[in-house]
Order: C-alpha cells, then sequence, then structure tokens
C-alpha cells in the first residue's frame, strides 16, 4: 500500500509509513448488513436534526485543514514502555490495598483488646508499631504518610485501689494502734518511804492503744546497786531486791533477744523506817553475837578454824512478809586481800521483837524464815 502523504510503499501491517511517520488508516471490509443499519441510523439522525431549529450565531465553522493535520508518529517501543508502566502502576495499587487492608485490620484487634481489658488505667493509644511496615511501604511507593489516619481511643477513668490497702483513711487514733514498743518497767518508783517494799524490774511490749494492757517480754536484766551503768557483769535481775535502809540509787539496763543492750533506767529510793526496836547495825550485831554464841564463828570479827579469811554480816535493807517487817542481813566471805563475795545466806531480824530467823527467797521472789535461835 502506497503512503498517502509521500507516495512511499507501506509493509503489510504497518500502521504508519517508515519514510514519513504518517498514520494509515484502516477501512474495514465492506458489510451490506452494516452499511444498510448505519444508513438507517444517519437518515433518524438527520430528520431530528431537521426538526431542530438552530440559530445560525451557534453554527460553528470548521477548518477543513485541521481535520487532517498529521497525527504524531508513535514508536513501538513507546507502546511497549507505556503498557509496563501501566501493569507497575496496577501492582503497585494492589500492594497499597493489601497494606492498607493488613494495617485497619491490626487497628481494630488492638481496639478490641483494649476495651475489653477492663484493669486497664486511663490510657490513649496510637499503634505505630502495627504500621511501620505498611508506612515504610508507603514511603517507598511516595505515598504521604497522611493518607493513613491512625485512630486513637481514650479509654474510660478507673482509679487504682489495692485490695489491701484499707479503703477509708484511718483516724489519728487509729493510725497509731498498732505502734508498740519495748520499756522497762521499775516498781515501786523511786520515792521516799516509810515501809520497806521491795524492788522490780520487768521489760514490757507497750502499745499506744491506752486500753491495751502490756505485754510481758523476755530478756535479761542487768543492775547494778550503786546507780552506775550495768554491763554484761552486772547482777542479773532474777527476783525481788530488797529496799536499802535510807537513800539507794539503783540502776538498770535490759538485753533484748537479738543481743541489743537498751537505755540505762534509774530509780532512788529513801527509806526512813520508824518504829523499829533495834537499828541496823544491832540487827547485825545481833546475828553475829549468835553465831560465836552456838560456835559458828571464833570471834566478833568472822573469823573460823582453819581459814584465814573472815565472814562478814551487814545489815543494810529490809522486807516485809505477812505484815512484818524484818531487818536482812546477807553473809559474805572475804579472803585475805580479796573481794567480798556473798555466801547466799540471809539471816533476818524481826524490826518489832528481835525474833532471829534464816531466810531463803524463792524464784517468784517470796521469802520463807526459819527459827534461827
Amino acid at each position: 500500500m502506497e503512503c498517502p502523504k509521500c507516495g512511499n510503499e507501506i509493509p503489510e501491517g504497518k500502521l504508519y509509513c517508515p519514510s514519513c511517520g504518517y498514520a494509515v488508516q484502516i477501512v474495514p471490509d465492506y458489510d451490506a448488513d452494516l452499511e444498510e443499519n448505519l444508513s438507517s441510523v444517519g437518515s433518524d439522525i438527520a430528520g431530528t436534526v431537521n426538526r431542530i431549529d438552530v440559530a445560525e450565531s451557534a453554527v460553528t465553522s470548521f477548518d477543513e485543514d485541521s481535520t487532517t493535520k498529521e497525527i504524531p508518529m508513535v514508536r513501538k517501543d513507546d507502546v511497549s514502555n507505556i503498557l509496563k508502566r501501566g501493569a507497575k502502576n496496577d501492582e503497585a495499587r494492589q500492594k497499597l490495598m493489601v497494606y492498607a487492608g493488613a494495617g485497619v485490620f491490626a487497628i481494630i484487634l488492638i481496639v478490641v483488646t483494649m476495651v475489653a481489658s477492663k484493669s486497664l488505667d486511663q490510657m490513649s493509644f496510637v499503634p505505630v508499631a502495627a504500621l511501620d511496615e505498611v508506612i515504610s511501604e508507603g514511603e517507598t511507593m511516595n505515598m504521604p504518610k497522611a493518607a493513613i489516619e491512625i485512630p486513637t481511643e481514650e479509654m474510660p477513668s478507673k482509679e487504682w485501689v489495692d485490695e489491701n490497702e484499707p479503703t477509708e483513711a484511718l483516724s489519728e487514733d487509729e493510725a497509731y494502734e498498732d505502734e508498740v514498743s519495748e520499756e522497762l518497767i521499775i516498781t515501786p518508783e523511786g520515792g521516799s518511804y516509810s515501809k520497806p517494799e521491795g524492788i522490780s524490774a520487768k521489760i514490757v511490749l507497750i502499745s499506744e492503744d491506752e486500753e491495751s494492757e502490756p505485754e510481758d517480754v523476755e530478756g535479761t536484766i542487768y543492775f547494778t546497786r550503786d546507780g552506775s551503768d550495768p554491763d554484761e557483769n552486772s547482777e542479773i535481775f532474777s527476783r525481788e531486791i530488797a529496799m536499802p535502809v535510807g537513800r539507794s540509787s539503783f540502776a538498770f539496763r535490759y538485753m533484748d533477744s537479738e543481743g541489743n543492750m537498751s537505755d540505762t533506767y534509774r530509780a532512788e529510793y529513801d527509806l526512813e523506817y520508824e518504829g523499829a526496836a533495834c537499828s541496823t547495825t544491832d540487827a547485825a550485831n545481833l546475828i553475829i553475837a549468835t553465831l560465836v554464841k552456838d560456835g559458828a564463828l571464833l570471834d566478833i570479827y568472822g573469823h573460823v578454824a582453819g581459814s584465814l579469811g573472815m565472814y562478814t554480816y551487814q545489815c543494810n535493807s529490809m522486807i516485809t512478809s505477812d505484815d512484818r517487817d524484818y531487818f536482812l542481813i546477807p553473809e559474805s566471805y572475804e579472803e585475805p586481800g580479796g573481794q567480798r563475795k556473798r555466801t547466799g545466806k540471809i539471816y533476818a531480824v524481826d524490826a518489832e521483837n528481835l525474833s532471829m530467823f534464816t531466810v531463803s527467797q524463792g524464784s517468784n521472789g517470796k521469802y520463807s524464815f526459819e527459827v534461827f535461835f
């Protein structure tokens, strides 16, 4: 076929002239039925146009030359590139739809999970981590981040309450109800006395609640008779102490179960006994004279056969038992150049009738008497 423009031969199957690039218009084969139908349609259109009153001002004139302008040549390679770009765009759109669907599903799953959880406190969430991959792909395809809306949801406010804590505020008295402390209780309190009383000490657990009774606590109590600070080498309190006649000063400390030593507790007494038949010195001399007469001592100085040491007897305290008052005279033994130590034997003289007894004290602090002479 010849090119209508340049006259050169156009190969069969080509849609444009290889010399000048003129596009070839292919006329289909003649079809009688198609021609008849087109003719009928054209007649109808013509009849319709004839019935329309068209103003001359609306008639548009056409430039015959404009309908015959050359169509730019389209190369085969350009057509192939256009088709490839179209396929890539379709593939990108499909990927975007898949990623967007996955992101929406992840968002719905997170929202449902958070609503179902009743223990969550007030919070809002932005599931950015769940959409990192989608956003990353979107940036790769030059998709703006604003194209993906990230929903946020605010959960109802709920105060967290510890089941182990009280639901109501405690009053000032209730807040200190359970506070306790260990104390050393000494009885009687220090002061002046006209009749002897036994001195006792104990460790108690005291509560701030005034209605609670003090509870006894086990521990070792050390004491001194001269007011000096006790230590682990001091006397250990185990039973009631006889109150000294005249002025005296005691000091106490206790050691708890963990080996901690308490502060020092002090008590001072002034026993002025009235109505006694003799003095404390007379009571001691009465015991010494009785022992010498009985042959237990060689002399009033307390010497005994076969020993260089001596026994001593001093009265410095009084007790009350069964409404009777007694002078107590403990026995001690002193080696030459050594210290004086108590033997454990105690004598008693009735302060009213001067009767003499040997005395023993039980673990409960009570005294028992046996006639000495």
